[in-house]
């Protein structure tokens, strides 16, 4: 893989998970008018815009380091599905462990990022 196709690859894998998470944020606003309990919906709406906010900043700039398309897209995946598990975690009863897992999973994969940009372009400081 060029390159040129690595570097669209890896960004067009950003903007479609993403894309994937905006959804998921936008999808809990109609929820709260739905169920039962709409202060679970908010909690997990909060812990969404805590979490996903850096996420999109430090993802960003780590896809400008040239990362292996294939573990970067593995990352993306990852947090995904584990911001997923948070939001089902917050909405219906889950083990606390699977919680607990899926938020530091999200965490780690923010810090591994923010870390790899750091250590990338620590030439700048």
């Amino acid at each position: 893989m060029s390159i040129e196709s690595a570097s669209s690859f890896l960004m067009q894998s950003y903007f479609l998970y993403s894309a994937l998470l905006a959804l998921k944020l936008l999808a809990l606003i109609p929820l709260a008018s739905i169920v039962c309990n709409p202060e679970k919906v908010k909690r997990a709406n909060i812990s969404d815009l805590k979490n996903l906010t850096p996420f999109w900043l430090v993802a960003a700039l780590y896809m400008t380091t040239s990362p292996d398309p294939i573990a970067a897209r593995s990352l993306l995946r990852l947090y995904v599905f584990a911001r997923m598990i948070a939001a089902v975690g917050y909405l219906h009863t889950l083990p606390r462990l699977a919680k607990e897992m899926a938020f530091f999973v999200s965490f780690a994969i923010t810090s591994f990022m923010g870390a790899n940009v750091v250590y990338t372009y620590r030439s700048a400081l």
